[in-house]
């Protein structure tokens, strides 16, 4: 092993010499050009620009790269990040000075993009093969090994032995026998040239050989954009827009190995400098690829998927609070390791807050100054077999309004994430005996309620004439508003009636912030409740009694909220510190809850809610026409997709409720208590197998078995199973493997306490094996929800469907065996897979952007459940770790 290998000092040493700098510049090239060849496959620029078009791009690339390096270099000059690797520093002036020097040679040249890059390899060859021989004559000071290495000699060989294949059939003819000597001689050559010389040499000459090959071919356009060959044994063919990508791409990824070796001095760091550049831009292809891909379904089908996507302003702020929360809890998190400078972990803590804050701003104009926002477009639609243009525009309006739907999600949303940050705050601050017979009597009032709404419900609104729903249902209702309204208003008024500093005062009050949260939240839920059963809303002055006692509750806990929030900015001690915080968050939560509420009565009452121009409607403003509308065979418009969405959403709970529970369990018994032997490896070897089985199996296995089973017809059973039994393997496996990963030393600790083995898998083992149970039952789904095979025999291809399937309505009790029925499980249904599969695949008639926008939308479902998994990964792991 050399010195330089040894010591990392040696591998960024700050002695850097015109050599170096002549190297960086070459793997700079490397990067620029492969990058450039992989827009280029992917057609974003196309091979045959020129000119200005090409100039533009380059200008762009070139101004990417400033700004990268400019923001890095000033923050290195400021002290905010060290760079001191003289590589980094190289090969980043070497990006600025390879993008500006392509940027002048597109402008004053008139050459297309497929013929600079042959240039740009030729240039890569030449300067790859002058570093070698530099090295070999001793110009500059390196420790080559005697040999590149067979490994090496291996891989040139077979390049080699391509590029003589391809060679020899243009001379002689693919039909001359003469042909086979060509691949041999020029493959033994390059292999010969690799392995005898020393490494230096080895490493530079049949690069520059191969590389240069490649860019005389296509900068003579030997093979030019136009080029094809169509071989007569293949149905396809080859093309220029393909090949001259591949060729510079992969002149690009070796020459960036060999300008690595030589930049490294060869030898051992040499190595590792070579395959480290090879390994990351792999991992560059990989990424474009897959980005590429997403953009290209997305691109394609995002114009059909948002027309006419309309919503209120107050809407977009709504559906953005959960998101501020989330960036907010990720602004008071600690990311980073501590090797990270101040600066930069601050303004990656709040960069995602920052950005949400402005997007929220802007929304908030719309509903200050009354101008919507609106982005108008073209989409097509099919009529009489012909394309129709049609205007269209995503539009976000002033309207103070929302829909009671989304204010309920979203504020159940963060009643949960707010009651899960909440701790406890039992046996903390005064004793107030008038609260502790409040509380006493807070269950009671509930159970009554609870009482007289069963009663209602089983005897009617008015038994015997006794008008029970019309003046004791009314009456209980609008008792239970205002008492749920003065428990909220408990907190507050604690505060401002006991005496000491306000953190003192807040802190003796706490007693009363579990009462006033918990406490009115329940009396005005079983309020609530009480409202649809009795038939009678109570009202006041023509305004819902329950939903302004919501409001006024709202409020009050909101400003309990703010109370604890501005004591704990005074106090100093620690512990007082956190109860404050817990006040704060128990506020919060009430808050929430409270609007939650408030939603929920506007959904069972069909009444809207309106105070102060803000309102809460029952159909809300959020329309979006390829999601929450079915087709219109007849209509102007095409309607949407929202069968298939439903039907999508079916197929994944039901196969999540078939495999996952039946999956964990089995990996239980697999791993705690199942005997290790032949059972258990064949039991493993069977699972492998089904998760590696073609999806196309299941299918007619579910055709063949399930399906006769099921009445003979195509079902929505019979996709869930199937999709369950594709979905169980996979399940059975990650469970598998993380209950195996979990320590011994946690059940050992658990059995020394003297638990019980079923009370250590349930308590300690499965917490611990969550975050890979979870992550791998997610991305499952993920896959499944994709699925298209297997669907097509058992579910059908069902296309353009008027209805959805109401899974929740079609259950039935019946007086014999099996007791519960659903017609609605035993009928087919569309799905996102099959629309895609029936529009672009199959032909069948429907509007090619319509095809486009369901692969986009089934796409982003795909990607929602894939991040989904890593974000409860996360979670769970965090966790772990904090316990």
């Amino acid at each position: 092993m050399s010195e330089a290998y040894a010591h990392d000092t040696a591998l960024v040493s700050e002695g850097s010499t015109s050599y170096d700098r002549f190297v960086d510049g070459a793997i700079a090239l490397s990067i620029v050009a492969f990058a450039t060849t992989l827009l280029a496959l992917v057609e974003l620029v196309p091979l045959g620009t020129a000119g200005a078009a090409l100039g533009n791009y380059f200008l762009t690339l070139f101004a990417a790269v400033s700004g990268g390096v400019g923001l890095t270099a000033g923050a290195s000059w400021a002290n905010v990040v060290s760079v001191t690797s003289q590589r980094v520093r190289g090969v980043s002036g070497g990006l600025l000075v390879t993008t500006g020097l392509l940027t002048a040679v597109a402008y004053l040249t008139t050459v297309t993009l497929a013929t600079l890059l042959g240039f740009v390899l030729i240039s890569q060859a030449l300067i790859i093969g002058a570093a070698g021989i530099s090295s070999r004559l001793g110009v500059i000071d390196t420790e080559p090994d005697a040999s590149a290495g067979l490994l090496a000699g291996g891989a040139f060989a077979v390049i080699g032995t391509a590029i003589g294949g391809a060679l020899g059939g243009t001379i002689v003819g693919f039909d001359s026998i003469a042909w086979l000597v060509f691949p041999v001689v020029v493959g033994a050559g390059l292999a010969t040239l690799t392995i005898v010389p020393r490494e230096d040499l080895g490493s530079t000459i049949p690069v520059g050989l191969v590389v240069g090959t490649l860019g005389v071919v296509v900068a003579t356009a030997a093979i030019g954009i136009g080029w094809q060959w169509n071989p007569e044994t293949l149905d396809g063919g080859f093309t220029g827009g393909v090949v001259i990508p591949i060729f510079a791409a992969f002149g690009a990824l070796i020459s960036a190995w060999a300008a690595a070796k030589c930049r490294a001095g060869f030898g051992a760091p040499g190595r590792e400098y070579g395959a480290f550049l090879i390994i990351n831009l792999n991992a560059l292809l990989m990424v474009v690829t897959m980005v590429s891909i997403v953009l290209f379904v997305l691109t394609r089908g995002a114009a059909y998927a948002t027309r006419g996507l309309t919503a209120s302003a107050l809407t977009v702020l709504v559906l953005l609070v959960p998101l501020l929360a989330l960036a907010t809890e990720f602004a008071r998190s600690r990311i980073g390791g501590g090797e990270w400078n101040r600066t930069v972990r601050l303004v990656t803590q709040i960069a995602p807050l920052a950005t949400l804050g402005a997007v929220a701003a802007v929304i908030t104009t719309v509903l200050i100054t009354g101008n919507p926002i609106e982005y108008g477009f073209n989409y097509q639609i099919l009529q009489n077999r012909n394309l129709i243009p049609r205007e269209t525009a995503i539009t976000i309006t002033p309207n103070p309004e929302v829909g009671a739907v989304i204010l309920a999600v979203v504020a159940s949303i963060m009643w949960i994430a707010l009651f899960r940050n909440y701790g406890s705050l039992r046996n903390v601050g005064a004793a107030f005996p008038r609260a502790e017979s409040v509380r006493q009597l807070v269950p009671v009032a509930v159970a009554g309620m609870a009482v007289l709404i069963g009663g209602v419900l089983l005897v009617g609104p008015t038994p015997a004439g006794v008008p029970l729903g019309s003046v004791v249902g009314v009456g209980v209702v609008a008792a239970g508003t205002l008492a749920a309204v003065g428990l909220a208003a408990l907190p507050v008024v604690g505060v401002a009636t006991s005496s000491g500093s306000i953190a003192d005062r807040t802190q003796a009050s706490a007693p009363l912030f579990t009462l006033g949260v918990f406490g009115g939240l329940a009396v005005l839920t079983a309020a609530l409740l009480l409202q649809p059963v009795t038939g009678h809303t109570p009202g006041i002055a023509g305004v819902d009694l329950v939903a302004v006692g919501a409001l006024f509750a709202t409020l009050a806990c909101g400003l309990a909220a703010g109370v604890s929030a501005y004591a704990r900015r005074t106090t100093t001690e620690t512990l007082q510190d956190r109860l404050l915080g817990e006040e704060t968050i128990l506020g919060l939560t009430g808050a929430a809850g409270c609007i939650a509420l408030l939603g929920l009565h506007v959904l069972a009452t069909g009444s809207g809610f309106t105070v102060l121009g803000v309102s809460v409607t029952t159909k809300g403003t959020l329309s979006w026409p390829m999601i929450l509308q079915p087709y219109i065979p007849l209509g102007a418009e095409p309607g949407g997709i929202m069968p298939a969405v439903v039907g999508t959403v079916w197929l994944v709970i039901g196969a999540t409720l078939f495999a996952v529970p039946l999956g964990i369990g089995a990996a239980v018994f697999l791993t705690e208590y199942a005997e290790q032997g032949r059972f258990t490896a064949v039991v493993e070897i069977a699972t492998n197998a089904l998760w590696s089985t073609p999806s196309i199996v299941f299918g007619l296995f579910g055709a063949a078995f399930i399906i006769p089973r099921l009445g003979g017809n195509e079902s929505l059973l019979a996709g869930m199973l199937v999709l369950g039994f594709m979905l169980l393997p996979l399940v059975l496996i990650t469970s598998r493997e993380s209950i195996k990963a979990v320590p011994d030393e946690y059940r050992n600790a658990s059995a020394a306490l003297g638990v019980s083995q079923w009370e250590t898998i349930k308590s300690v083992v499965l917490p611990a094996a969550m975050p890979g149970v979870i992550t791998g039952g997610i991305l499952g789904i993920g896959r499944i929800a994709g699925e298209t095979a297997p669907l097509i025999l058992v579910l059908g291809s069902t296309l353009n469907a008027t209805e959805s399937v109401n899974v929740l309505q079609g259950f039935q009790f019946v007086a014999e065996p099996p007791f519960i029925i659903n017609d609605q499980l035993l009928a087919a249904s569309a799905s996102l897979p099959t629309q895609v599969w029936a529009v672009i695949a199959a032909g069948v008639s429907g509007s090619p952007q319509m095809g486009w926008a369901s692969a986009a939308i089934l796409l982003s479902v795909v990607l929602t459940f894939y991040a989904i998994g890593i974000t409860a990964r996360t979670y769970f792991r965090r966790k772990l770790n904090y316990e």
